[in-house]
């Protein structure tokens, strides 16, 4: 991760050197063209090639000439990495130098103001080169200038000011080749400090296991990180370009207000649930971004369940002092009741009334009592294939009657589950239990279908059974304690087995689309591979 974050470093600034010296080459061709035209004008002949009209009409061609082939070079023939490297910026500033200096003397030395255009290339060196060796480019600035100076001197073209004027102009070489050095260091490390702290927030965002979601005003989005690609996109490595957040998300934080929110949300109808965190990030722009915080609610459904199971234990406790030991005296009355021989047939009809229903609040007082000893689940690999063939063979052993179960999964299912097997065997036969019941019901024949596989990434098992089904306006209660359509049902059943699911970190659900349909969901993500060729055993 270093080398990379270092290599992208160095090329982040070898772009911006070599932007920067394709710049300084724009203005050596400007200032090219803006000396011929000059050299060209007879009005300004005095300012420029006065001294020498012959060599900066040399100079001045073969200068403009390099600068266009140079400038046609860099971006064609040239890359950046190379151009960014020290010696190409230091030849190229040195031929500046010179060349100038041929034109300063060719007009008549520093009185003819074109040493202050050596400013410029000293700065822009400055700028460019780092270290000693950027100091060089100064020096070498103000040597050709005294030296034009005493050239021109032995020629009787300048007096003994003009080495005053070329001493101060030496100086302002190096205050400004000095000065945008300094400058330059100080700009590369503040950037360095910058593209440091950029990095660590990209790898701590990348880390925590909170997803991080940038995303536009309609929903399109523009950064997530690791986690909330694997909560929101289970499977997906990369994105692709204007990937929208799912609908369930984007309807809520379309609806929501603009200040912070809190919701859970789930992307599919068997998915995890998951804790969204949302709020506006101000900008200036009134199509304002949404920053989104991503996480799993397992654990605090852990964590709701603990409490949830403490709260039970407790009320099991009172159950048992309060209910249950009246519950067998009244049992128990009843039952030697029922032995008397002095009772007619209405009132033997009546002791049996009450050792009925005192079975009944019986089996709902141990429901509760199971429920409320239920031990934390203790996880275990689960080859799913094998456990649901195991499974089968002993329920199918157990149960009072004959059963006609078909079992429809894939050929080589090798899904493998972190599960409590106890959990799962209670789980399945409960939900079998009431599938036989219901289908025999209505069809005679106790009878389901149970399906194993995979879908969207999330292993799966459906009972389904062939009875008439819940109908729409009972499902939402379908699983709350004590809710119940048999007049002999407890109404702990289901809301036991979703309570089971939920301490494995699965999800239990009903759907009556394609039948009467409960489908355990395992949602903790495992690796497993699959294959879809289906087949019934």
């Amino acid at each position: 991760m270093a080398v990379d974050t270092n290599e992208e470093f160095d090329d982040l600034h070898s772009l911006q050197r070599s932007t920067i010296l394709r710049v300084y080459n724009y203005y050596r061709i400007l200032i090219s063209f803006l000396f011929l035209y000059l050299f060209s004008d007879e009005n300004f002949r005095e300012f420029v090639g006065n001294a020498n009209p012959e060599l900066f009409q040399d100079t001045i061609i073969i200068y403009l000439s390099a600068n266009i082939l140079i400038g046609l070079a860099l971006p064609l023939f040239i890359s950046d990495k190379f151009i960014s490297k020290a010696a190409p910026s230091f030849v190229i500033l040195t031929a500046d130098i010179i060349a100038l200096s041929l034109l300063m003397a060719a007009s008549g030395g520093v009185a003819s103001g074109l040493g202050n255009f050596l400013i410029f290339t000293v700065a822009f060196g400055g700028g460019l080169i780092y270290g000693r060796i950027s100091t060089v480019l100064p020096a070498i600035a103000f040597i050709l200038t005294i030296y034009t100076e005493f050239y021109l001197f032995f020629l009787d073209a300048n007096e003994l000011q003009s080495f005053f004027q070329a001493g101060i102009l030496g100086i302002v070489y190096f205050v400004a080749n000095i000065f945008f050095q300094t400058l330059s260091q100080q700009l590369r490390r503040r950037e360095t400090e910058v593209f440091t702290l950029e990095q660590i927030n990209q790898l701590v965002v990348e880390q925590i296991g909170t997803g991080v979601v940038v995303a536009s005003h309609d929903g399109i989005i523009k950064l997530i990180n690791a986690a909330g690609r694997d909560l929101l996109f289970p499977g997906t490595r990369e994105l692709r370009e204007n990937t929208e957040l799912p609908r369930s998300l984007r309807t809520r934080i379309k609806d929501g207000h603009t200040h912070k929110q809190t919701f859970t949300f789930h992307v599919e109808d068997d998915s995890p649930d998951l804790l969204a965190t949302y709020s506006k990030v101000s900008s200036p722009d009134p199509q304002l971004d949404t920053l989104v915080f991503i996480e799993d609610s397992t654990l605090v459904q852990q964590q709701a369940q603990q409490l949830k199971l403490a709260a039970l234990g407790r009320l099991s406790a009172s159950i048992a002092h309060e209910i249950r030991n009246p519950l067998g005296a009244i049992s128990h009355a009843a039952q030697l009741l029922g032995e008397s021989e002095k009772l007619d047939r209405g009132d033997l009809r009546l002791s049996e009334i009450i050792q009925t229903h005192c079975i009944r609040l019986n089996n709902v007082v141990e429901n509760v009592l199971q429920m409320s000893r239920r031990k934390n689940a203790e996880l275990k690999t689960i080859h799913l294939n094998e456990w649901i063939n195991g499974f089968i063979s002993e329920f199918k052993a157990g149960f009072p009657e004959s059963a006609d179960i078909t079992v429809e999964i894939p050929d080589q299912l090798t899904t493998q589950l972190r599960f409590d097997p106890l959990h799962l065997s209670q789980i399945l036969g409960n939900l079998c239990q009431n599938g036989l019941r219901y289908s025999k019901k209505k069809t005679g024949e106790a009878k389901l279908t149970i399906r194993a596989g995979v879908e969207s990434e999330v292993p799966f098992i459906d009972v389904m059974d062939y009875g008439d089904g819940v109908t729409e306006d009972l499902i939402p209660n379908l699983f709350e304690p004590f809710y119940t359509t048999e007049v002999t049902g407890t109404g702990l059943g289901l809301y036991l087995s979703k309570e089971l699911c939920e301490a494995n970190n699965a999800r239990l659900s009903y759907s009556n689309r394609e039948g009467s349909r409960f489908r355990i969901s395992f949602v903790q993500r495992p690796t497993q591979q699959f294959i879809h060729d289906t087949a019934e055993r």
